[in-house]
């Protein structure tokens, strides 16, 4: 009871108070506090949301994640795997990685997730590689054999150089 907050703890502490033996096993704890604060028919949304649950604009990762978190409030009479399977790749946005489960076809809901976010991180994978730039292919030099002559053009011989040094201009007083 110490690691509830806000109204659960005021309702578990009241109850307590009313009734110091009301909470007899952790079990029966749990299931009024389901009872008091749960939503009603949870499960039944739960289930209803889940049969019906499509990617849409989510990357794989986060459509996984929601249908994980469905299928683990449904506790009472839980949905099989198959249907789990079937459920999940059918919700999945049409592409390669529906195609590709599909064609795998898993057993099991997790193995389905993880087959279809290993599928999901090879096309990212791929697609970042054909959009990378690709650098300039170097020109290929053919060896001649022998020594490559040298741009003098440009050379001046040493004995034509003057040297200067460095210009110093006097500034002429206008004063007679």
């Amino acid at each position: 009871m110490s690691c509830l907050g806000g109204r659960a703890r005021s309702w578990a502490y009241g109850r307590r108070l009313t009734n110091p033996t009301c909470f007899n096993t952790y079990e029966v704890f749990k299931e009024e506090l389901r009872q008091a604060f749960e939503p009603p028919q949870n499960e039944f949304r739960s289930r209803a949301e889940f049969l019906d649950l499509q990617q849409g604009k989510h990357d794989v990762h986060a459509y996984a994640q929601r249908a994980r978190y469905l299928v683990s409030n449904i506790v009472t009479n839980p949905i099989d795997e198959a249907t789990k399977v079937v459920t999940f790749m059918k919700g999945l946005k049409d592409g390669p990685v529906k195609t590709y489960l599909f064609r795998e076809y898993p057993s099991t809901l997790e193995s389905a997730i993880t087959l279809a976010m290993q599928e999901e991180f090879s096309l990212r994978q791929a697609k970042l590689h054909v959009n990378a730039p690709r650098p300039m292919p170097r020109p290929v030099v053919k060896p001649t054999g022998g020594p490559e002559p040298m741009d003098l053009s440009s050379a001046t011989a040493a004995g034509s150089q003057q040297r200067r040094g460095p210009t110093v201009w006097k500034q002429r007083s206008l004063r007679p």
